[in-house]
């Protein structure tokens, strides 16, 4: 059977990726195991901000299960507030979560995947990885770094036949914004369901689509930013600024 681990596995979308995908070994890190009972067999608790911890973690995986097929790195978070507002440490903080852990993660399983000559690697970043917006800034400096990581790694390992999918979402209905409950409120009918997310990302399992922009309406609004970004930055200023 083909092992998948996920990350940051209490989210939302990551429970919802397992209750829907078949035929693998789930292997599921989160800060609290305990929550995940009945979901999979093979749970592990660690902080993924705790480098030697995560590690360590990585190399008791890959020496029960060897070779990673799937890897899914859903661990992540978001405060929104004006860049002044946030602390140095909290800065850090953010990045240690949503990128650096993210990175030792691949770092770990990588090599058993270059030696297979086969593997994907889902990176879950943001919409606001192209569409930033005010109080989002340390959030979309992580994930437009997500993205960046992703892009380039992708070329790395093209060779060595590893695909690398980044998943780009606006607003998920999710335990994600309860620190904002206004929010899901003013973004309105342009949130989606986890089920919905967690269905195109199983659906992508074994194809080799590079990236999903969900939903296609911020889909098409990300493709206009590209273009005409003086014009999307002005219309951001006006009417999504609803953190």
């Amino acid at each position: 059977m083909k092992n998948m681990v996920i990350t940051g596995a209490n989210g939302d979308i990551a429970r919802e990726i397992a209750r829907q995908v078949k035929g693998y070994n789930l292997i599921l890190l989160s800060r609290d195991s305990s929550k995940l009972s009945g979901i999979s067999d093979y749970l592990y608790q660690v902080d993924i901000s705790d480098e030697a911890a995560l590690v360590a973690t990585c190399k008791q995986i890959s020496a029960k299960f060897g070779s990673i097929d799937i890897l899914i790195n859903n661990a992540g978070y978001g405060e929104f507030r004006e860049f002044l507002a946030y602390s140095s440490d909290e800065i850090r903080k953010l990045f240690e979560v949503n990128v650096f852990a993210l990175m030792t993660v691949t770092r770990a399983f990588l090599p058993d995947m270059i030696h297979e000559k086969t593997g994907k690697i889902i990176n879950i970043a943001s919409i606001a990885s192209y569409m930033a917006t005010a109080k989002s800034t340390s959030y979309a400096a992580s994930k437009f770094a997500v993205r960046g990581f992703s892009d380039a790694l992708r070329q790395e390992v093209f060779d060595d036949n590893i695909k690398i999918l980044v998943v780009n979402t606006g607003p998920v209905v999710t335990k994600f914004h309860q620190a904002n409950p206004g929010y899901l409120a003013k973004v309105g009918r342009h949130a989606v369901s986890t089920n919905f997310v967690a269905k195109k990302i199983v659906a992508n399992l074994d194809t080799n689509k590079r990236e999903l922009n969900l939903p296609w309406q911020l889909n098409i609004a990300r493709l206009f930013a590209t273009l005409f970004p003086v014009l999307t930055e002005s219309m951001t200023r006006r009417f999504f600024n609803l953190k």
